[in-house]
């Protein structure tokens, strides 16, 4: 019984288009590689924009804070003048019920 071997040539011919279709892989995957880094570069660039804009967004919520707080004791301080004067014009009493 006779098998039908490859020759050398044959298999060497083989190996060299494996080794050739391998390459091609390689260079696809490599090309693959080399865009997914550009798109987490664009990525982190994104983060660190947004990480600055929320650092921004928090100061101007704290200056908005501290300025509530100011505001809410000047109102405070606005009442309690109107009440002690009414209170001064009605002789020490409470002020009219309205």
């Amino acid at each position: 019984m006779t098998t039908n071997q490859p020759t050398i040539e044959e298999r060497l011919s083989r190996l060299e288009t494996l080794f050739v279709n391998v390459g091609e892989k390689v260079a696809e995957h490599d090309e693959t590689i080399k865009q997914h880094d550009g798109n987490i570069d664009v990525l982190v660039a994104n983060i660190q924009l947004l990480t600055e804009n929320v650092a921004a967004v928090s100061q101007r919520v704290d200056a908005l804070a501290e300025q509530a707080a100011i505001d809410r004791q000047e109102l405070r301080n606005s009442v309690n003048q109107i009440l002690n004067y009414l209170r001064d014009r009605n002789g020490g009493s409470s002020p009219p019920q309205i």
